[in-house]
């Protein structure tokens, strides 16, 4: 019996303190993991803000060309196209402006580019012809807000406007699998700069999204085909129209 006590005596404090480390082991873990939630919360809330950002950050540099569009169309008397081009303006500033989900359909951004487009067509005539090569299996994806248009923005900036004579604008959008392949394909300058091209803020807004976005491979690159025409180069993610958006989640 004295022995019993004896071993008790010396066991207990063990135990004692092995539970105590244990506890105290178990507190630290709990406190990791909340630390590893709040991480997670943070990272995820910088990235949607991030994202924001991003998306704000876009802006139509082509404003001030529009307005000096319309005065040309008023002293020579085109008030037709003008209203016509006034029409087109609002409608693009009002999708500019209205809030959006990080992933749109993309006839809707197809949509919003038109209105684009259709502002450069009355800058410059006939002598810019625009082609559409869209495929059925692919026009009901989801595309990030803007994407579209800043590519063919892009167009226009680096390589279209300074080009003289008859300039051609080609949008094409294909499924590859369970990814999208978009192109914009532009007869611009030829000596552009392709790696000038690429640091622009468009496109490096578009980079950044995707990455924000998407968990799997989504790219854009830029190079010369060999026609000599520049290529704008848009793959990401098939997601259908009548999926949830994917939201920032990495």
């Amino acid at each position: 019996m004295f022995t019993v006590i004896v071993f008790l005596g010396v066991l207990m404090p063990i135990v004692g303190l092995v539970i105590l480390i244990m506890i105290r082991l178990f507190d630290q873990e709990l406190d990791v993991l909340g630390l590893e939630n709040v991480k997670v919360r943070l990272e995820k809330e910088l990235q949607e803000s991030e994202y924001k950002q991003l998306t704000e950050r876009i802006q139509p540099h082509f404003l001030f060309n529009t307005l000096n569009a319309f005065l040309s169309l008023s002293r020579i008397g085109r008030q037709q196209d003008m209203t016509y081009g006034l029409e087109r303006f609002s409608l693009f500033l009002r999708y500019r402006y209205q809030d959006h989900d990080v992933l749109v359909p993309f006839m809707t951004e197809l949509e919003h580019t038109k209105n684009y487009l259709a502002i450069q067509q009355l800058r410059f005539g006939p002598r810019l012809s625009v082609e559409y090569a869209l495929s059925p299996s692919a026009v009901d994806c989801k595309i990030p807000p803007y994407t579209l248009q800043t590519l063919v923005e892009n167009s226009f900036k680096h390589g279209l406007e300074k080009k003289p004579g008859d300039k051609s604008l080609k949008i094409s959008l294909e499924r590859e699998g369970n990814w999208v392949s978009l192109k914009v394909v532009d007869n611009g300058l030829e000596t552009i700069d392709i790696s000038n091209s690429l640091k622009g803020t468009g496109l490096a807004n578009i980079r950044r999204r995707f990455q924000l976005i998407f968990d799997l491979p989504a790219f854009l690159t830029l190079s010369k085909n060999a026609q000599g025409k520049t290529v704008a180069h848009a793959y990401w993610p098939y997601i259908p129209e009548d999926e949830e958006d994917e939201r920032p989640n990495r």
